[in-house]
């Protein structure tokens, strides 16, 4: 039970004038006794990790950690999972909408906020929680049952929240998860489809089902869902990320590379998204699309040494040695000190038949290492 009146407060906003003006409301209202006050969500997860607060109020867009980021952490905790949260938002779009029901956000305020607008969605958020509804409760029970193994009283408590509520999505959404994370692919995806069909915005059924078609080995309707996930709820491009991996794994680089195409389009930082695809590209084997993508990281920002050494090491892998060379001279000017580069010249020199060159390369190497046993290996390769 939380009491309104003495609960501890978390309020999570990159401006501190909105921190003041919230506790401010809330001192009118006589809502909350203690403060505590983070300027963004990795701020604000170590404040939840370590105090026991009541309900957080937290600001949709932030620098370092967004408020939906930091959402998806609380409720895949175990002890914070239930935290009653309201979100902050300056606008109602379609995406808080998605946002609002991936994450389970016990309610949403438009700025600018008023006292009377923060008090009624304050108010009716800890009733929920001191009395959640009958379908809430029955599934909140459902998840508990689910986490001991009793999977079937769970499947009777999600039966139990359909009947209390049969126009609401999300006991058939909980549901199909419940069935999938079972094996019972088949009745996830009747669960989830149903789910879908009810609400055009439940992220969460529409992800499911691109993982139940993945488990079903139909990549294409995979595809379908997993998009449609991506394009309700840009942020959560991790899906996206995820599908693209299982694809490079069944070597259907084309399929994944219109996946992270779309990724990055929907991506509000692609320089850093980027770099992480370049990572799992090379780590599969795709260096074509690797060397594209960390192209386009150079273009944006030409003094990463770790871009232009990655991007020669995928055109390298690709078997264009002297094309590969350019780029690891490139980083052995951003990094004198690391023999990396000066290896890959040599090698690259070497497989290239160009042996007086890969010499110079290979000697600089030894007088920084004179044991160098890549160095000595390639120096034989030369005689």
């Amino acid at each position: 039970m939380i009491d309104i009146e003495k609960m501890t407060v978390l309020i999570v906003d990159d401006m501190e004038p909105m921190c003041r003006s919230i506790r401010g409301m809330m001192k009118v209202l006589n809502f909350g006794k203690y403060f505590h006050f983070a300027g963004n969500g990795a701020e604000a997860w170590n404040i939840l990790k370590k105090e026991e607060i009541n309900m957080a109020i937290i600001d949709w867009n932030m620098p370092v950690m967004t408020g939906v980021e930091l959402l998806g952490m609380v409720r895949e905790d175990d002890k914070l999972r239930d935290l009653p949260v309201v979100m902050v938002t300056a606008e109602a779009n379609r995406e808080i909408v998605a946002e609002a029901g991936e994450s389970e956000i016990d309610a949403y305020i438009l700025k600018p906020l008023t006292v009377k607008s923060l008090g009624n969605k304050i108010a009716l958020v800890v009733e929920k929680f001191n009395n959640p509804p009958p379908m809430i409760a029955h599934l909140k029970r459902a998840r508990v049952l689910f986490e001991k193994g009793k999977t079937d009283a769970a499947v009777k408590e999600c039966i139990n929240a359909i009947n209390t509520e049969p126009s609401s999505s999300r006991p058939y959404r909980e549901l199909g998860i419940i069935y999938f994370k079972s094996g019972d692919n088949d009745n996830a995806e009747k669960f989830l489809i149903r789910a879908a069909k009810m609400n055009k915005v439940d992220v969460f059924a529409f992800h499911y089902l691109g993982e139940v078609y993945v488990k079903k080995n139909d990549l294409d309707k995979a595809s379908k869902y997993y998009e449609k996930a991506m394009r309700i709820s840009p942020r959560h491009i991790s899906r996206g990320l995820e599908f693209g991996k299982i694809l490079l794994e069944k070597k259907m680089y084309d399929m994944a590379q219109n996946v992270f195409d779309k990724v990055i389009s929907l991506s509000e930082k692609p320089i850093q998204l980027q770099i992480e695809i370049s990572d799992i590209c090379l780590e599969n084997k795709n260096y074509a699309y690797a060397a594209k993508t960390l192209g386009y990281v150079i273009k944006a920002d030409p003094k990463r040494y770790d871009s232009h050494f990655k991007r020669g090491i995928a055109v390298e892998m690709m078997g264009d040695y002297l094309s590969a060379i350019p780029y690891f001279i490139e980083a052995e000017k951003l990094n004198k000190e690391n023999i990396a580069p000066k290896l890959h010249i040599a090698k690259c020199y070497v497989e290239a038949k160009q042996i007086f060159r890969a010499e110079q390369f290979l000697n600089e190497v030894l007088k920084l290492e004179p044991e160098n046993e890549s160095a000595r290996e390639l120096l034989k390769r030369c005689i």
